[in-house]
């Protein structure tokens, strides 16, 4: 019973080793591309980082991505934007 258990946890760890190994090379080759082209965004008064996500969005995408694509290619920090502040956003 014990041999049994002890193969079954190598077997998973092993399992989970495969997976991990997966998800490295997928995010390795995302990162092969090169930099993020960008467009600069001069925030104006009453700008939010959801409100100029949803306004440069394609048909069909995520808001969510979008805005933390913003969030971190322009370094802002706690979500917090500015008017007069200039904004990195993903071109296209």
């Amino acid at each position: 019973m014990q041999k049994a258990t002890l193969q079954l946890s190598v077997r998973l760890c092993l399992l989970l080793a495969a997976v991990c190994m997966v998800f490295l090379m997928i995010g390795g080759s995302a990162d092969a591309e090169g930099p993020t082209p960008v467009v600069e965004y001069v925030v104006a008064p009453g700008d939010t980082l959801w409100g100029i996500a949803s306004v440069r969005m394609e048909p069909g995408g995520d808001v969510r991505r979008l805005v933390s694509d913003i969030v971190d290619l322009s370094g802002v920090e706690n979500g917090l934007i500015i008017p007069g502040q200039i904004l990195l956003l993903p071109r296209g």
